[in-house]
């Protein structure tokens, strides 16, 4: 299961506005585990132990939640509602990091090319293993097109099953 960290505003000028994005935090955060990865959304968390109008606070909650986004394998920024100081910071310390940066908005077709490229370097990597073999073949003078399908339809299964 691949780490996200959640990236999305906080802040807010009022109560209602805090709300919103509290909720918005809530619903990226739920959509990453339907999506079957592990978020870490610690502006939803650390907010509850430090005070953000303490800036002595906010500094310590933004730096321990940089050491967090470095471990995930990929940041999810929601920009629905705009990109505070906060989040550009996140973006920021993601892109020196070299940790791919994505649009929730755009999650669904990030997994979906993500999957399409591990089956196809599964069917790449072991067609030879489904190739049934013959005394005409070698793999560098035959199409091995049957085997990598086969490949590809087993790396498919593997994938749906977990």
């Amino acid at each position: 299961m691949r780490t996200v960290y959640i990236c999305s505003p906080y802040r807010a000028a009022d109560s209602a506005q805090l709300d919103r994005n509290i909720d918005y935090a809530q619903a990226l955060t739920k959509q990453a585990i339907e999506a079957g990865l592990a978020p870490i959304t610690p502006h939803l968390y650390m907010t509850q132990c430090l005070n953000e109008d303490k800036p002595e606070e906010r500094a310590a909650g933004m730096a321990a939640g940089l050491t967090l986004l470095k471990r995930c394998d990929f940041v999810i920024v929601g920009v629905k509602y705009g990109i505070s100081e906060g989040m550009s910071a996140e973006i920021a310390a993601a892109d020196a990091a070299g940790i791919e940066v994505v649009n929730a908005d755009k999650l669904r077709y990030k997994l979906e090319h993500d999957r399409r490229a591990w089956l196809e370097e599964y069917a790449k990597l072991h067609a030879c293993e489904f190739c049934r073999g013959s005394r005409i073949h070698t793999c560098t003078g035959y199409r091995c097109q049957q085997p990598y399908r086969e490949a590809y339809k087993y790396a498919e299964a593997l994938f749906t099953s977990g």
